[in-house]
């Protein structure tokens, strides 16, 4: 059964009214070799929040069936923290600075002693982990290490990634394979790939601020996980959500492209070239995107009934 408050997210979804699906194109402030802004576009994050406690720090809403509870939601303050970091970077308004140094103190806090972040248990899934929030989690705490040089940052940001590591089948997020570094997004779920892309992006993190070798590795490994999987999450004339065979709604299929995008500026390969240019075309395709969209919300519809908590506002 479809909830009124999943009827009126899905209508702000489309009309780009959600905080959820701000657009998010290729990130404006970000170098290859330093740490500078994000990769992904995240200011819409920043300016289009709304609900703070009284600590400044951001909130959800969240239902199951027509039962609503106010939840914290860690990737929900991190990509804020981390939309503040490059508004600060565009406007020199040091509110900005300050805003994400709040956020990623708030990760320090709430991430455990091996550097896990209870990411989906406000949400009551079944498995609370996810390479996504420790990946971001990650790069938002190596920006806050460049900006003040606190140890405490650069502690934390390897914790998060060294539990991101883990493999999967022993309570981590990581699989590992003869394709490369898979990072779960779900641990207990069909693999993402928005959600494997931005984790991967906090592998790159840590190595720019440690220069390990360590760290280098493994992002080379997802990276060639990434390239060597890519045509899996080609439907032929759409891109697919996950490896479940979901297809992404028109904001997830626009978010493949300029992810690939940051990711080809950083590693340059033909295979991302490949699909930025025809996942570019197939968006221009106004028939692909009604089918696609129209693939998207049977599959919502015919969906088993949710148990897990959704966030609507």
């Amino acid at each position: 059964m479809i909830s009124v408050s999943l009827i009126k997210k899905w209508k702000k979804m489309l009309s780009h009214k959600s905080v959820f699906h701000v657009n998010q194109m290729e990130g404006n402030f970000y170098s290859v070799g330093e740490i500078k802004g994000y990769y992904n576009d995240l200011r819409g994050k920043a300016i289009f929040t709304s609900k703070f406690d009284d600590n400044g720090i951001p909130y959800n809403i969240a239902s199951l069936g027509e039962q609503k509870k106010k939840i914290y939601f860690p990737i929900t303050i991190i990509q804020y923290g981390l939309g503040c970091y490059d508004v600060y970077l565009e406007k020199g308004e040091e509110d900005y600075r300050k805003k994400m140094l709040m956020m990623a103190d708030w990760v320090v806090t709430h991430s455990d002693q091996n550097g896990a972040v209870d990411a989906f248990g406000p949400l009551m899934y079944r498995c609370p982990l996810s390479s996504m929030a420790q990946g971001e989690g990650a790069s938002l705490l190596a920006r806050a290490y460049v900006e003040t040089s606190d140890p405490i940052y650069l502690e934390t940001c390897r914790k998060l990634i060294h539990f991101m590591l883990c493999e999967r089948d022993k309570g981590g997020t990581s699989e590992y394979t003869e394709e490369g570094l898979l990072l779960h997004e779900y641990p207990d779920k069909s693999l993402v790939l928005n959600g494997w892309i931005f984790s991967a992006f906090g592998l790159l993190d840590c190595y720019k601020i440690t220069k390990e070798e360590i760290y280098w590795q493994y992002w080379k490994d997802a990276v060639r996980g990434i390239r060597n999987m890519l045509n899996r999450f080609d439907c032929g004339h759409w891109s697919f959500y996950d490896l479940g065979g979901k297809y992404t709604s028109p904001f997830y299929h626009c978010l493949h492209i300029e992810l690939l995008k940051a990711l080809n500026h950083l590693e340059p390969d033909p295979v991302f070239e490949k699909y930025i240019q025809k996942w570019t075309s197939d968006k221009q395709s106004r028939f692909w995107s009604l089918y696609a969209f129209g693939k998207k919300a049977v599959q919502k519809l015919t969906e088993k009934k949710n148990t897990e908590w959704v966030l609507v506002e």
